[in-house]
Formats: structure tokens, C-alpha cells, sequence
């Protein structure tokens, strides 16, 4: 799935993705309406004057398009624009191309590969936002074995005519993994693991000094996240096209996306012990409805059937004293 994903020469966003929104492979809520977008301006605008204290800068992970960034800066209200500094931490030379185009025009715009750089650029203090971003990580697939109750590794295999599946090592869990959560999962019950981000996470993370940070992504708590989905959440989209199955999923490697639902639970446990203190967790919709904006009954983003409920917020701040 990095490989897929991410390699500089053949990986689906350092290469071959064309755009993000209708005419793209998927789209995401900043592509589809910019009431997201105005719901974390407001958001912005709210805890800035709650806290004068809090930087004014703004760290986007994975900006897609620009969508959101260009929302955000469109609706943050003139006199917080002057005193804004928004820095975009993207690793898409194709996606970095289009965000460039869209964001031309707000010369307080600055550009990054990697969060390391631009917590450097920051000072170590910044509102930190992401959309869509858990998602792409890489993943890990577990099986449940019932007869040994235990979770194991599912290994794949192409036989060379289809791909295969077959169980590798159980698995050691953190102490804090949500995986340790009492279950009902029938036997073979797969399930996706975002470790990659954990670590990933953890590689900055003391590097951020100050400041809050607003992680926005489908998923669900465990073990709810699986319910009715025995063989996970794994899943890819092309041409706007989802697909479940493994040969479906694993078809067309770097010319499609490869993403699975986030278990909240384990992210939010795991994020505890990293002096990150959770202030919220709520779904897009309950998100959106509390910043008190204007909102059309027809709007994709707050639909409570679909991206309404189906993505989660969680906000998290981080102080100087590290609590």
C-alpha cells in the first residue's frame, strides 16, 4: 500500500492522480460544498479569541486539491487573513501543482514536504488541521482467530492468476490498542490497523510546542467501525468507482486509491500518552451545526445518512507545558 500509494516514481498521488472532486478518482467534503471549510474558519476565528495567546499560524497535512485551504482564507474574515500564515505540508507534486494554481494569489501561503519543516517554519506553535489525511496511510490487515482468540497478520499472495489470503503471526498489542476491547467478532473477522500514522505521528510530534489540532476522517469507534463488515473496510476508488474486492482493491497498482475506514478508539487512546489532550470527539455533522452557520438541507457534507455522520472529528490541543 506504500508502495502503491507513494513511491516517487510509480505511486498513485506522487504520479498518477489527476484531481480530487467530481471529475477525479473520489471526492472528499472540501471538494463537494465550502461548508466545511466555513465551519473551520469559524472554528479558527472562535478559539483565536478565546485564547490571544494561540498562533496564528495554520499547518494543513495533505490539502488535496486546495479546496479547503482556499475556504478557510476566503472565509477567516479580513482582519485574521492579514495576520495569517498558512502552511501546507504535501508530499503530491501533482497535488502541490494544483494547490499552487488555486492558492496563487494568497501570498501567505508557504509550502512543505514534511511536518518536521514546517513546525521549523512555525516556531514549534500552530493550529494543526487535516481532512481525509488518516486514511491514506498505509495499513495493516488482521484476522481474527477464534479458536486461539487472538488477532494474527493476514498475508497476501497472487497465485498468478488471483490474490490470495492466508494468516501470518498473531499479533502483540499495545496495551492502549482499542484491539484489547471486549468483542463479538465471529470467526475470520477482518479489520485494518493505521499503526503507520501512529508512528508517523510520533516522529514530530514533541517538535509541536503549542497549539490545537483538528484531525477529520471516516471511521468509527471499535468495534462498532466493523459492524456488518466481515471482511473490513478496505476499499479503493477509481473513475469515482468504489471497490471491495481484494483483486479489485489490489488492481491497477499506482493508478488508483487504496483507503480504509479509521478506528477512532484506537487513535484516540494511542494519542493520549503523546501529551495531547482531547477537548472533543463528535461527528462532522454536530461539528458543523455547532460553529452556527448557514446550511442548505441539501448539502452532502452534513447529510446525517452520509458524510454527516459517517465522518468524526476529533480536536486535540497541545500546551507549552506539554498538558
Amino acid at each position: 500500500m506504500e508502495m502503491a500509494l507513494f513511491d516517487a516514481e510509480a505511486g498513485y498521488y506522487s504520479r498518477h492522480i489527476n484531481t480530487i472532486g467530481r471529475s477525479g478518482d473520489f471526492s472528499t467534503s472540501a471538494t463537494l460544498s465550502h461548508t466545511l471549510s466555513r465551519a473551520i474558519a469559524r472554528w479558527l476565528q472562535k478559539i483565536w479569541r478565546s485564547n490571544p495567546s494561540l498562533p496564528r499560524t495554520v499547518i494543513e497535512i495533505g490539502a488535496g486539491d486546495g479546496s479547503l485551504a482556499q475556504g478557510i482564507i476566503n472565509h477567516i474574515g479580513l482582519f485574521a487573513r492579514h495576520r495569517l500564515q498558512y502552511i501546507i505540508v504535501e508530499k503530491s507534486d501533482p497535488l502541490i501543482q494544483q494547490q499552487v494554481a488555486r492558492l496563487s494569489k494568497h501570498r501567505r501561503c508557504r509550502w512543505h514536504n514534511d511536518m518536521q519543516q514546517a513546525l521549523s517554519d512555525a516556531g514549534g506553535r500552530a493550529v494543526i488541521i487535516s481532512n481525509e489525511l488518516i486514511d491514506a496511510f498505509p495499513a495493516e490487515l488482521l484476522q481474527w482467530d477464534q479458536k486461539k482468540h487472538c488477532w494474527h497478520q493476514l498475508l497476501l499472495n497472487h497465485n498468478g492468476d488471483h490474490w490470495e489470503t492466508k494468516a501470518g503471526n498473531a499479533v502483540t498489542l499495545p496495551s492502549n490498542s482499542s484491539l484489547n476491547t471486549e468483542h463479538n467478532f465471529a470467526d475470520g473477522q477482518i479489520i485494518e490497523r493505521h499503526d503507520s500514522y501512529i508512528e508517523w505521528l510520533k516522529e514530530w510530534i514533541n517538535q509541536w510546542q503549542m497549539g490545537e489540532m483538528l484531525t477529520i476522517d471516516y471511521g468509527n469507534l471499535f468495534p462498532q467501525l466493523y459492524h456488518r463488515q466481515p471482511r473490513g473496510t478496505l476499499r479503493a476508488y477509481f473513475a469515482q468507482n468504489r471497490l471491495e474486492s481484494m483483486n479489485e482493491i489490489l488492481a491497477r497498482p499506482g493508478h488508483q486509491d487504496i483507503t480504509a475506514d479509521v478506528d477512532f478508539s484506537d487513535l484516540r487512546n494511542r494519542t493520549a500518552c503523546l501529551n495531547l489532550k482531547e477537548i472533543v470527539y463528535q461527528s462532522q455533522l454536530d461539528f458543523i451545526s455547532e460553529q452556527k452557520i448557514s446550511i442548505n438541507d441539501d448539502d452532502p457534507v452534513t447529510n446525517p445518512h452520509g458524510a454527516g455522520r459517517a465522518f468524526k472529528v476529533l480536536w486535540q490541543r497541545r500546551t507549552e507545558e506539554g498538558s
